[in-house]
């Protein structure tokens, strides 16, 4: 069955380096299938994942994907 949708259910942002809305993903895809995608598109655009757990809430910063440079040596 469905989960009623008067229940509160939390998203998961993808925000590039300038803090830039690239996508959400909302829980009600299922918990793992939601930070899946996320994460997936966070690591693909080289941003920063959020966690929001209802409209109008902080986001929580959960992981950054930003590009570090690494010193070849």
């Amino acid at each position: 069955m469905n989960k009623p949708t008067s229940e509160a259910c939390g998203s998961y942002i993808v925000r590039d380096k300038r803090g830039t809305y690239m996508s959400g993903y909302s829980q009600q895809l299922g918990e793992s299938k939601a930070r899946a995608w996320a994460r997936h598109c966070a690591k693909r655009s080289k941003g920063v994942l959020y966690f929001r757990k209802a409209e109008g809430e902080p986001e929580e910063e959960l992981e950054s994907y930003l590009v570090i440079l690494k010193n070849k040596g």
